[in-house]
C-alpha cells in the first residue's frame, strides 16, 4: 500500500473505511484539496488517488467525495466517443425535423416537390438518351464512310478516324452522365421516401 504521509486529509479518508481499497497510488503533491478522490481500475486492481488518472488510462473513472460517495462517473474514452456520436446524430435529426416542418406546409407539398425534382432528372436523362441516339446514328454514318474508303483505297481520311473517336468519347460521356443521374434519382427517391415517413410521424405527434 502506498504511503499517505504529507496528506492528512487523504489519510483520514482512508481511515474511515468508507471503501475497501485494494490499491492506492502515491500522491505526488504535498498539498491535497481534501474534496474528492478519483477511483479507477488499473491492471486488475482498484486505484484511489487525489488526481485524475493519466490520459493513457481510458477505461473510465469515478469521482468520490471524502465520505466515499460517488459524485460523478466519467465513462471510458470509447464510450465517450460513442455518446458523442449519438448526440451528434440526435442533433442532426432534430435539425432535419425542423427543416421538414419549415419547408413543407403539407404532405401534398412534399410529394409535389419530390415529383418536380424527379421530373427534372428524368427530363435530363431523356435528353441524354436522345443525344446518345443521334450520336449513334452519326457514328454509323462515319463507320459506313470509313468502310467504303478502306474498301476502295485501303484506308480512310484521317479526319474520319478523328471524328469517329470524338463521337465515341461523346457517347461514353453521355452514358456516364446518364448513370450518374440515375444514381442521383435513386438516392433522391430514397431520401424523399424517408422524409415522407418522418413528416407523417411529426404531424401525427403534434
Amino acid at each position: 500500500m502506498a504511503c499517505t504521509s504529507g496528506n492528512p486529509a487523504l489519510r483520514r479518508w482512508l481511515q474511515r473505511g468508507a471503501l475497501g481499497i485494494a490499491a492506492l497510488i502515491t500522491v505526488g503533491s504535498p498539498v491535497w484539496a481534501g474534496t474528492s478522490v478519483y477511483k479507477y481500475e488499473e491492471d486488475g486492481a482498484m486505484v484511489y488517488q487525489d488526481r485524475p488518472p493519466s490520459s493513457s488510462q481510458d477505461d473510465g473513472h469515478a469521482i468520490l467525495n471524502e465520505q466515499g460517495v460517488t459524485l460523478r462517473s466519467v465513462p471510458s474514452r470509447e464510450e465517450r466517443l460513442r455518446l458523442r456520436a449519438l448526440e451528434e446524430a440526435q442533433r442532426r435529426a432534430e435539425i432535419r425535423d425542423r427543416a421538414l416542418l419549415a419547408t413543407f406546409s403539407s404532405e401534398e407539398d412534399l410529394i409535389r416537390t419530390r415529383d418536380d425534382r424527379i421530373g427534372m432528372i428524368d427530363g435530363l436523362i431523356n435528353r441524354l438518351d436522345d443525344r446518345i441516339r443521334i450520336l449513334s446514328e452519326r457514328l454509323a454514318t462515319i463507320d459506313s464512310r470509313i468502310n467504303a474508303q478502306e474498301s476502295a483505297t485501303g484506308s480512310a481520311r484521317d479526319s474520319l478516324y478523328e471524328e469517329r473517336q470524338s463521337i465515341l468519347r461523346n457517347i461514353e460521356n453521355a452514358w456516364s452522365l446518364v448513370d450518374s443521374k440515375a444514381a442521383e434519382r435513386k438516392s433522391l427517391m430514397s431520401k424523399f421516401k424517408e422524409d415522407l415517413v418522418r413528416y407523417r410521424e411529426l404531424k401525427a405527434s403534434r
